[in-house]
């Protein structure tokens, strides 16, 4: 049995809850935190963020339960912290944890800053705990298969590849942290930081890289839109969460193979399509679940092992908020800037 205290009962910690208490075996929850005493004595994993948690009916009876993070480390009694707080509480909260003895799963981004990401895996190097980061598309099936796809060969190389990430503005978190760009980085770094790391995942670090941005008036950005160069594809990638709230959320992408197209939609059903260069278009067959799922299976599993798999290290989601930052420098200045 693998034991987790879990910190912030938001959107996401709401979302990480429910998989541990319905989906998973082998995994029990033994404390919880929170600055919101109200949080602590929730009955229902409804969030109201943009995608949907499942809403059923939770017990959390005979889970402790704190409200400050420091004493529920003290305490112990668990063997992982999952750390769904907001981002700029991530750094200080992942290395406290890690001084006092734990294993981390830390919501992305890593970090609200360069510096604050690099503190980070330096402890980790310096503790040797497994840690992991919350970049969820490298796990979720739709990425994964068409990843699986690409590398296989089958269709030649990608040629042209666009990612896409849209949402209504978030207004469902705690005092409305999000939308400080100071404590979150805006969309230029909580939202689109998704598509960057599938970037990297897919094609490695680009040479360099050109963006362009909506600027708030607190100089953060809400919308960005990037072109990252290599030598043999074009790629491109657009993200922000100024959509109306009729409008909720999408995220999509386009990739154009030598001998295929390949288009994912998540407002569309079947979510993959392959048209080939010959033959007839076919669906992607996904596994169930989501990557929320399968990336806290993949940590609890390398937490009962004492091996982790590797998918998402701290170097990687590093090297994900280090681009995430070289765009919104990019756009701020209307600079290209090489990596």
């Amino acid at each position: 049995m693998v034991n987790v205290a879990l910190a912030g009962l938001g959107f996401m910690g709401k979302m990480h809850l429910g998989v541990y208490l319905n989906k998973l075996e082998g995994v029990e929850v033994t404390a919880l935190c929170d600055v919101n005493k109200e949080a602590l004595d929730i009955k229902s994993l409804d969030a109201g963020g943009n995608i949907g948690t499942d809403g059923a009916e939770i017990d959390l009876s005979g889970i402790r339960k704190y409200s400050d993070y420091k004493e529920m480390l003290k305490d112990g009694g668990f063997d992982f912290v999952d750390i769904c707080l907001p981002t700029y509480l991530h750094a200080d909260a992942a290395v406290d944890a890690m001084d006092a003895g734990f294993h981390v799963f830390c919501e992305k981004p890593l970090a609200i800053s360069v510096k604050e990401a690099e503190r980070v895996v330096d402890k980790v190097h310096e503790t040797e705990k497994l840690f992991s980061v919350g970049q969820c598309l490298r796990y979720w099936p739709a990425y994964t298969e068409i990843k699986r796809l690409i590398d296989s060969g089958k269709y030649g190389k990608v040629r042209y590849a666009e990612f896409a990430r849209f949402s209504m503005t978030p207004t469902w978190t705690w005092d409305n942290w999000i939308l400080d760009g100071k404590l979150s980085g805006n969309a230029a770094l909580d939202l689109h930081i998704h598509d960057v790391d599938m970037i990297l995942f897919l094609f490695g670090k680009p040479e360099g890289l050109k963006s362009n941005g909506i600027t708030e008036k607190d100089g953060s950005i809400s919308h960005i839109t990037t072109l990252y160069q290599y030598q043999d594809k074009v790629v491109t990638s657009s993200g922000g969460w100024l959509c109306s709230g009729s409008f909720g959320f999408n995220m999509r992408a386009m990739y154009i193979l030598e001998k295929a197209t390949v288009e994912l939609d998540f407002s569309r059903n079947p979510v993959v399509m392959v048209y080939p260069g010959e033959g007839e278009k076919y669906p992607l067959t996904l596994a169930e679940g989501d990557g929320y799922y399968y990336e806290l299976r993949n940590f609890t599993e390398a937490v009962a092992a004492g091996s982790f798999s590797g998918t998402v290290t701290p170097e990687s989601a590093l090297e994900s908020v280090r681009i995430c930052f070289a765009e919104i420098d990019s756009a701020k200045r209307n600079k290209e800037i090489r990596i």
